[in-house]
């Protein structure tokens, strides 16, 4: 998507708040599914931490492509804001952190599914962390992004972003479009490959509300 001037045309970085706003809402239920879990129930404690792992992947492919081709090129084109991107990257380093220690107390979860409050309260942490870094991101660096980034650079992160999302495993994609509005939706879909887009009329629409049932337990809102 683009926006333009009567000089220019320049990026539009609404699909990224689109992709921000499912990592806010999914990262903020887990803390809830993992308390949700019978004792001792290790299927249904494996199932929620799979689901972390899948979110935790999408997250790290967006964040390691604005790491690439974001960062650098506002710190060489707007020097004055460097401390805000600076401490862009050390959010980023905080929230893999966080990852971290979650995919560890996943792990000791999945193997007795006896006390899961540890990674809750990690969860909990890790959520909060990401409010406010995606928070703080859409209000400042995203309009530098429109600013300071040709159309062609934005693109790029956009494609990095969409070729990091598996061909036969579409729940992350799914997600996206689940919590977006009918006109983000179409936005959204309309920067996926012809490929992609056919695949989730095909099987990924089926596939992701048998997830969705399996996950939360209800059937999701239809779109």
């Amino acid at each position: 998507m683009t926006t333009s001037t009567a000089h220019t045309v320049r990026p539009d970085t609404r699909e990224m708040v689109v992709v921000h706003d499912c990592f806010r809402r999914q990262f903020a239920a887990l803390p809830a599914l993992v308390r949700g879990v019978p004792a001792g129930d290790t299927a249904r404690a494996g199932e929620v931490v799979t689901f972390f792992a899948e979110l935790a992947t999408a997250l790290h492919h967006h964040h390691t492509s604005e790491d690439d081709l974001l960062w650098p090129k506002l710190l060489d084109r707007a020097p004055t804001d460097a401390a805000l991107v600076l401490r862009m990257e050390e959010q980023h380093e905080r929230i893999s952190e966080l990852l971290s220690r979650a995919q560890s107390q996943g792990a000791a979860f999945t193997a007795d599914a006896v006390d899961g409050e540890p990674l809750a309260k990690t969860l909990t942490a890790l959520s909060a962390a990401l409010d406010e870094h995606l928070g703080e991101e859409e209000q400042r660096i995203l309009p530098m992004a429109e600013q300071f980034m040709t159309l062609a650079e934005w693109q790029e992160i956009g494609d990095r972003g969409r070729a990091s999302i598996p061909k036969d495993r579409l729940l992350v994609f799914g997600f996206i479009l689940h919590g977006a509005t009918p006109e983000e939706r179409r936005m959204f879909l309309s920067e996926m490959p012809f490929a992609a887009r056919m695949a989730w009329s095909i099987l990924g629409r089926r596939a992701f509300r048998k997830d969705y049932r399996r996950i939360y337990g209800t059937e999701p809102a239809a779109f």
